[in-house]
């Protein structure tokens, strides 16, 4: 999938940005050579290469340690920013698993903290211990698979403190994502790209003529071929990306979840 989406990122960065590809530990030689070979602005950072430089910055922090080492995801969380914070304050972070269709040069020069919204509260704590419990500031609808973030921000302590409690897990596969939205909520307002343009939504049924970009999570990424033949077909009109305020998860969020989850059972 990724020789398919990331010469389509390449195509809207500047010619001062860079591309960092970071090896999850399933890339061949093979593949770093093929990625390499797209442009001269990406760089592949295996997990050997940055090692001992993520180990030193996680320090006498157990809990970042034992997650980096039982977790699959957990790089995005740890390794990634702590990279991104010694070449710049702020960086773009994007899953292999969005077709960047067109126009789309603003999603790579936010300067504002700005995540994907989903189509729903997706989070591995239970959202009434995250609010009434940790009185934790939780973005609505938080999709970690897009975001740009000021890494001034980034907490090493936060994320020691949040890996040992005992009740944020009930979802592992969601609990980095859960961290990155406690860490946009501690770090104050955000944005977000409009929902029509940049969608993420498991129930999509395909790019339309406002469609900019689209996150292929749930059971799409079977469409990544399809999709990304469609960029001429869909629209000849330039559309500019709008980005839309934020705001965190409240109670009547919380209501409507459990209401939902309730009428389901009965159902």
């Amino acid at each position: 999938m990724a020789f398919i989406t990331l010469p389509r990122i390449l195509r809207f960065l500047q010619p001062e940005q860079h591309l960092y590809v970071i090896d999850d530990g399933s890339f061949t030689e093979k593949n770093v050579k093929q990625i390499l070979q797209l442009s001269p602005s990406v760089r592949v950072i295996s997990r050997k290469e940055r090692e001992d430089f993520v180990l030193e910055k996680i320090g006498n922090r157990p809990n970042c340690k034992k997650y980096r080492e039982d977790f699959p995801l957990s790089f995005k969380l740890l390794d990634i920013p702590l990279i991104a914070s010694k070449e710049s304050p702020r960086y773009t972070f994007t899953d292999s698993d969005i077709i960047y269709l067109k126009n789309c040069q603003r999603y790579f020069n936010q300067q504002e903290n700005t995540y994907l919204k989903t189509d729903s509260i997706k989070l591995s704590v239970k959202l009434r211990n995250g609010l009434l419990k940790y009185k934790w500031a939780i973005p609505v609808r938080f999709n970690s698979g897009y975001f740009s973030y000021d890494t001034r921000n980034f907490d090493l302590d936060f994320i020691e403190y949040y890996l040992g409690l005992s009740d944020v897990r009930n979802s592992p596969w969601l609990s980095e994502q859960t961290c990155w939205a406690l860490l946009f909520g501690k770090s104050g307002p955000s944005y977000c790209p409009s929902e029509v343009q940049f969608i993420c939504q498991e129930n999509c049924s395909g790019p339309k003529a406002s469609t900019l970009a689209v996150h292929l999570i749930g059971g799409l990424k079977g469409k990544v071929h399809e999709w990304s033949i469609q960029e001429e077909q869909i629209s000849l009109t330039s559309i500019n990306p709008i980005f839309e305020s934020s705001r965190n998860v409240t109670l009547v969020d919380w209501a409507q979840k459990s209401a939902k989850r309730i009428l389901r059972a009965v159902s």
